[in-house]
């Protein structure tokens, strides 16, 4: 019986649904499971322990689903947590680090959004620190993530650009995954290319599956595989379909599951 190999991946609410979506093109024959810590959210300000208690009571969840990999798809988490999570599980978790590097390969004035906690964060300042090259502004938004959270679960209004810096920048790191949903909206603000870690997580995914599965084909050669239509989703009441797709967990799982397929990003990409 060929093998069902499952992913799981979590955020602080809606903004990992947009890593869900590049990993569901990259690797359409996995089973993901998406869990939105929705009640807790945003994690941005939140004391890092206590981001590390909701996490790896995720990661026990996942545990118990006996999945093969999974992704905090949360800069925040990530710079919180990771570490200790993958010392204290034995699946790889994959971390979500804001893109840096795709920006300082082609930009030279360079502005990172982020949460707190993630703009003051040792990994990141690391991160900028290996490309002397840029010129990297790092800023904090204490409030964007959560006003796209209760914009996309809850339809408050937003205007985007109440929360954005003003300056003149070649390239804009959006250091959160919740940020991506407004990509378009922030890169005509600066006039420049935005860049995120969606399709990097996704890669890294997929090279992790491959090494831990040397027998498998997770479709390294994307040209060989068809395009498939991500906006799969199976729900508690498919049991007979287990093989692939989505199945939202959690509390909220309605309000992820609903985001999801009525956001415009993730749908003829």
């Amino acid at each position: 019986m060929k093998k069902i190999v499952r992913v799981g991946i979590f955020d602080s609410g809606v903004g990992g649904l947009t890593v869900l979506a590049e990993c569901v093109r990259k690797l359409p024959d996995c089973l993901f499971y998406y869990m939105g810590d929705n009640l807790h959210a945003p994690y941005g300000s939140l004391p890092p322990d206590l981001i590390a208690h909701y996490v790896f009571a995720a990661l026990r969840r996942f545990a118990r689903l006996g999945t093969d990999a999974v992704i905090l798809a949360c800069n925040t988490a990530t710079a919180a947590c990771a570490e200790r999570a993958r010392a204290a599980f034995p699946f790889p978790v994959i971390g979500m680090e804001p893109a840096v590097r795709p920006a300082a390969e082609v930009c030279r004035h360079v502005l990172v959004l982020a949460t707190p906690l993630t703009a003051g964060s040792d990994r990141l300042r690391a991160l900028v620190g290996r490309f002397p090259q840029t010129d990297f502004t790092v800023c904090p938004l204490p409030g964007l993530a959560g006003a796209i959270e209760r914009s996309l679960a809850r339809g408050e209004s937003l205007t985007i650009s109440d929360h954005l810096p003003k300056g003149q920048y070649d390239g804009v790191v959006l250091g959160c995954t919740h940020y991506v949903f407004f990509r378009d909206e922030i890169a005509r603000f600066y006039g420049c290319r935005t860049f995120d870690g969606g399709v990097g997580t996704a890669n890294r995914l997929q090279s992790v599956l491959s090494h831990r599965f040397p027998s498998m084909d997770f479709g390294t050669d994307d040209h060989a595989r068809p395009k498939q239509n991500p906006n799969i989703c199976f729900n508690k009441k498919c049991k007979e379909m287990p093989k692939k797709g989505v199945f939202f967990l959690g509390k909220s799982r309605k309000i992820n599951e609903s985001v999801y397929h009525t956001n415009i990003c993730f749908k003829n990409n």
